[in-house]
Parts: C-alpha cells; structure tokens; sequence
C-alpha cells in the first residue's frame, strides 16, 4: 500500500488560498478590532477555532497523535506559530504605523529562506535568490518604502513586529518535518488548543475590562469570517502545504498578499490601479514563480 500524495497544483492552489483568505481578512478584521480590543479578539478568535478543529477532527474517525515525542515540539510550535507570532504582530501595530508594520513583515520570508538556507534544508540556488530579491523589492515598491520611518515613538512596535517575523520565520523552518508526520488536522487542532492558553493568558488585563459590543449584522458577519476564513482554513491549509512543499515557497506567498489587498481595494472601493501597482506586481509574480518549487516526496511503503 502506498502513501497519497498531493498534486502540486493542488499545493499551490491552497497557498493562494491562503493569501486570498488573508488579503480580504485585512479588510474585515478593521470591523472587529473596532469593536473588541486586539488580543481578546485573537483570544477569542483562537479558542472557538480550537473548539471546531478538535471536533472535526474527531468527527474524522483517526485517533490523535500521542506521546512527548508529539507533544513536546507541539508546545514549542504553538508558541512559534500562534502566541508569539499573533501578539508580537497586534500589540506591535499598534505602537507603529502601518506602513511600518507592512513593510517589516515582509521579512518573513527574507527570515525562513535565511534559516533553511542555514540549515542546509534548501539550496541557495542564483535563480532562487533572484526571485526573493525581485519579490522582496516589487513589494517593498508597492508597500512605499519612501514613506518607512524609524523613530522613537515607533521603537516598541517595529520592534515586536520584527519579533513576529522572526518567530514565525523559525516556525516555518522548523515544523516542516513536524507536519510531514503527524496528521495535519490533529496538529492543527492542538496547535489551536496550545495557542488559546498562551493568547488569553496575554490577554487577560484586556478580558477583565471587556464589555461586549452591539452585535451588528456586520461585526457578526465579519468575526465569522475571522473565525472560519482567517483562522481555520488559513492555518489548516497552510500547514497542510507545509508538509508537500518547500519552507521558503510556502514563505514566499505571503507577498502575494499586497496584490491581493490592491484588488480587493479595485474592486470594493474603486480605487485606481497605478503604474507602480502594476509594476510592483509583475515583480512579486516573477518573484515567485522563480522561487516556487513544490516539493513532491518520495511513494513510501506504510
């Protein structure tokens, strides 16, 4: 009996999902944390995802990975990809601007290629290193890194905005051969579980003075969207790729983000799409489909 492995069009579809799901969650998260401070949301937002995963995985009939040998890297990873990646990226917005806060995420795969790199687990081929320099650089462009400032005032938050891209840069790095051997829907699901202490213990001075706002038609539409589209499907598939594909090409879609965000802007809001858009976009594309290698394992015998 051999082991199933995905198309790689079906991997890359996933990794532009994700993108897609983050880019319009850029739009209706502004509803939410207008009504919910940044932490009790990503708390809350954690905790019922949590819930959900855990029963569908149960729901899929397989039994959950155990022992320390799971266990023990799944605290580490939860910590990596959920407590300190979240709360280093929203406490971090609000103490920077936001241009400052989207042009220093874009470290993030300057960060994972760096360590795979480092570790030997990917080569450093001229054709991939062209590809981060012109994706880097289509979105530094379209990001205006003209208008990047570092000051005092912005000191803390550019800071733990940095943090938040180092740490998920690692988690990256170091979780591909994790998913590669535990299922991917009970890894998620106690990654979610893990995750949900870490962020409500961070957010509880914010949990003990929340009152609950109006639940309008739109924050409810909106804080379901966080729940399912920005968090369940987004982390799933993302770890799902993770285990098909190379570390600095799942890394490397995240600047396909900006584009997306540009889009949805052109579509909802009527804005124009400029020359340097459009420029900046050609450079992200090319970037990546230099980079892009979907990694196909080896049939193995189970």
């Amino acid at each position: 009996m051999t082991k199933n492995v995905p198309s790689p069009i079906l991997v890359l579809l996933a990794l532009i999902t994700v993108q897609i799901l983050f880019g319009v969650n850029y739009v209706v998260s502004k509803v939410v944390v207008e009504a919910f401070p940044p932490l009790v949301w990503a708390s809350a937002r954690i905790i019922v995802s949590a819930g959900i995963m855990l029963w569908i995985a149960r729901l899929s009939g397989t039994d959950s990975p155990r022992g320390k040998e799971f266990f023990g890297p799944l605290v580490i990873f939860a910590l990596l990809g959920i407590i300190i990646n979240q709360s280093s990226f929203l406490v971090g917005l609000r103490y920077t601007t936001a241009t400052n806060s989207a042009i220093l995420n874009t470290l993030i795969p300057i960060v994972t290629f760096a360590i795979v790199t480092i570790r030997g687990q990917e080569k450093l081929t001229p054709t991939r290193a062209l590809g981060f320099a012109f994706a880097f650089g289509g979105v530094l462009i379209m990001r205006k890194i003209e208008d990047f400032s570092l000051s005092d005032k912005t000191l803390i938050g550019d800071l733990l905005t940095i943090l938040n891209c180092v740490s998920y840069g690692f988690f990256l790095a170091y979780s591909k051969s994790f998913f590669e051997r535990y299922s991917r829907m009970w890894t998620t699901a106690w990654l979610f579980l893990y995750g949900s202490v870490g962020l409500t213990v961070l957010a509880l001075p914010d949990w003990i003075v929340f009152k609950m706002p109006e639940m309008t038609p739109l924050l409810m539409g909106c804080m379901a969207f966080g729940v399912i589209g920005a968090t369940l499907l987004t982390y799933f598939l993302n770890f799902w790729a993770l285990a098909y594909a190379n570390a600095s090409s799942v890394a490397i879609f995240i600047y396909l983000q900006p584009i997306v965000a540009a889009a949805l802007a052109w579509l909802w809001f009527g804005d124009s799409v400029s020359l340097r858009t459009t420029l900046a976009s050609l450079l992200i594309f090319a970037g990546v489909l230099l980079v892009m290698k979907v990694k196909k394992p080896p049939r193995k015998e189970v």
